[in-house]
């Protein structure tokens, strides 16, 4: 499922409907649409937040596709270049007080998700995310 969405925030409603949509077609668990809502959430917000330039309209895409017991997730931007990847890890273990803002959503997605890649390709942002439809405890199990 391609999804086309306007850098403007009410598109956020319009595109979990359509996430919503899709998960009931392909039978997906409600904690497996929670997790895929959760992260596209994140990085969706995050495309219209930071991407473009204030007060200037683009769109991106999002591909979506169940493929056996994984869905494949692409977000697809031409905003300005930004690796989401690229910082470390928030410390999570640290008090509220110590830790620096930021950075807990794509720590989020990476826990959610089973593989989190990032190129640039064609002046493109592409985030390719893929989640398990195995119950989280197998893809944990798979990540240690």
């Amino acid at each position: 499922m391609l999804i086309k969405i306007k850098n403007n925030i009410e598109e956020i409603s319009r595109m979990c409907d359509q996430i919503s949509e899709f998960c009931s077609a392909n039978e997906i668990s409600e904690e497996k649409y929670h997790d895929i809502i959760l992260i596209l959430d994140e990085v969706a917000t995050n495309v219209i937040s930071y991407a473009y330039p204030e007060g200037s309209e683009y769109d991106f895409t999002l591909d979506i596709n169940k493929d056996g017991d994984r869905i494949a997730i692409k977000l697809i931007d031409n905003g300005i270049p930004f690796d989401p990847l690229r910082n470390e890890d928030p410390d999570v273990d640290s008090s509220i007080e110590e830790r620096e803002i930021g950075g807990l959503g794509i720590f989020i997605v990476k826990q959610l998700a089973e593989v989190v890649e990032y190129s640039r390709i064609d002046d493109k942002n592409q985030l390719s995310i893929t989640v398990s439809l195995l119950n989280n405890e197998a893809v944990m199990a798979t990540k240690e």
